[in-house]
């Protein structure tokens, strides 16, 4: 891959950056937030595999400015999901509704909301985020570095197996997020059979559960964080039946999500598996 087409590849991921954001910035849909961050979260992991061009680790990374606007919209997703997934749990409870806690989300987001907007202009075109990307670049992404990055993931991931506290299941996770977001770039040096962690489909259904767990790990803490001295004994029970539940179903995610890792077979020696070619363009 040569210098144009990596410039090529950033500038459309930059198109699509800013129409995403353009959309979101307006009342922060919950799906243009979402977007926007995945635009974002490609980028980076695009960024990690022409890392693998430098001899100083990781070089090639997202700004600063985009990387404090992905985490505040973050915050702000995770308020919406929190108060859509309290409002679907309370379904089962007809009458019983915690006004604090919902009062005290819904505040917090509207603070998050004026603190992204103070932030950053909803015109922002992030120009110079992008010649900042640019300017520092390498020349081209060779076939040895894509073989060096499934090697260093493939060793990373066998690292961290058989761990699984959150922190290890987390860091599985963004490690699953760098093959599947570069899979088109060393798609055609994998064999037409390839083991699961290098199958798009597998590694699709492994990443949605991980994103399940995730997210219930956010429900969890967002609910211990909000479960404030102000709330009346009635609220406080309920709120920790909602918690014991959750607790139950992230236990749960855990087991589903530990037997498709272990299905998974990770082994640093499988690289000598996959059929690297001689077609990359150097």
């Amino acid at each position: 891959m040569k210098k144009g087409e990596i410039e090529g590849f950033i500038e459309d991921g930059f198109k699509r950056i800013v129409k995403h954001f353009h959309k979101a910035i307006v009342d922060f849909g919950a799906e243009d937030i979402r977007q926007f961050r995945t635009e974002i979260k490609k980028l980076k992991v695009f960024l990690h595999l022409l890392c693998m061009e430098s001899d100083e680790g990781f070089t090639y990374r997202i700004t600063k400015r985009m990387k404090t606007i992905y985490g505040y919209f973050g915050v702000i997703q995770n308020l919406q999901q929190q108060l859509k997934k309290t409002n679907e749990y309370l379904q089962k409870y007809p009458g019983k509704i915690p006004v604090h806690y919902l009062t005290m989300l819904e505040r917090e987001l509207q603070f998050r909301e004026k603190v992204s907007r103070d932030f950053i202009d909803e015109g922002y075109d992030f120009l110079n985020d992008k010649k900042e990307i640019l300017s520092v670049i390498p020349g081209k992404l060779t076939q040895e570095s894509i073989r060096k990055f499934i090697h260093y993931t493939l060793f990373e991931l066998q690292s961290i197996s058989g761990n699984s506290d959150d922190y290890s299941l987390d860091s599985a996770r963004k490690f699953m997020e760098d093959i599947y977001y570069n899979y088109a770039f060393f798609k055609p040096f994998i064999t037409e059979n390839p083991p699961g962690l290098f199958n798009e489909k597998v590694i699709g259904e492994c990443l949605g559960v991980f994103y399940d767990f995730r997210d219930k790990c956010k429900e969890l803490a967002l609910v211990q964080t909000f479960n404030a001295e102000e709330l009346d004994g009635p609220e406080k029970q309920l709120l920790k039946e909602m918690e014991n539940d959750w607790l139950f179903e992230k236990n749960e995610l855990k087991k589903q999500l530990t037997a498709k890792l272990d299905s998974m077979d990770i082994k640093v020696n499988q690289l000598r598996e996959y059929a690297f070619t001689d077609s990359i363009d150097e």
